[in-house]
Formats: C-alpha cells, structure tokens, sequence
C-alpha cells in the first residue's frame, strides 16, 4: 500500500520536463535570470519586494537595490558563484552599522539592512536569506 501511495505521489510531482531542474515554475530557470529567481523565492515566500532599480555602489558593477517590506536589499550579479562569495565582506560594508546580513546565492550576492529598525525580531532578514536559492 505504501509503495502504491509513493508512487502516485511520484507521478503527481512529476512535470514531464526534465530539462526543467527550476524550483521557481516551468522555463523559470531560462527565462529569468538569478536576481530574478531570488526575487520570486521571496514572493513566493509571502514576502513584498519593491522593483529593483540599479545601484551604483562598491560592492559590485552589476547590482540592484530595492526594498522588501521596509528592509533595505541589495543584490550583485558576478561571473561567478565564487566570486559572489569573495564578496560577502564587502556587502556587510553596504550594511554599515545596521542589522544585515551577506551571503552569496549562487552568483548572487545578497545583501539586506534594516536601517529603519522595522525588523526588530530579525524574522525578515533571517526569511529572505533562507528562501534566497543556493
């Protein structure tokens, strides 16, 4: 009975489109990009981000900023997941005396501050960088 049960299961879940490997919805992972896929993760979330507007900061040439809720949030685009890593430093930089938080997703590095204090739990920042894909 168990293996009758797991086996529907199984097929239910499946899409029929393996090249699809996107936890954001089908021909997500082609048609957007990595900001993107986090951006959706958050919506996904339950979470509110404001559109993103091009940032030109020290952190990084390609990056964004926005808000989500009233939390301050930056994401970097670099070549690499690597080089999003070595960035993590210099996003915490950005953060300055606010409680924030850096951390690479991919080749995305994520980078929020809540210089308003609205986050005073540290329940959205600890949200959006655990629905942010690895």
């Amino acid at each position: 009975m168990r293996a009758a049960l797991l086996l529907v299961v199984l097929a239910a879940c499946d899409k029929g489109d393996s090249a699809n490997t996107s936890p954001f919805g089908e021909g997500a992972a082609n048609a957007a990009g990595p900001r993107d896929a986090i951006v959706e993760a958050w919506k996904k979330g339950g979470l509110t981000p404001s559109p993103l507007t091009p940032a030109q900061v020290a952190v990084g040439k390609d990056c964004q900023s926005g808000t989500v809720g009233a939390v301050d949030v930056l994401l970097c685009t670099y070549p690499t997941p690597a080089d999003a890593k070595a960035a993590e430093d210099a996003g915490l930089g950005w953060v300055g005396d606010a409680t924030g938080a850096s951390q690479a997703s991919g080749a995305v590095l994520v980078v929020v501050a809540d210089r308003r204090k609205s986050d005073p739990s540290g329940r959205t920042i600890n949200q959006m960088m655990k629905l942010a894909p690895r």
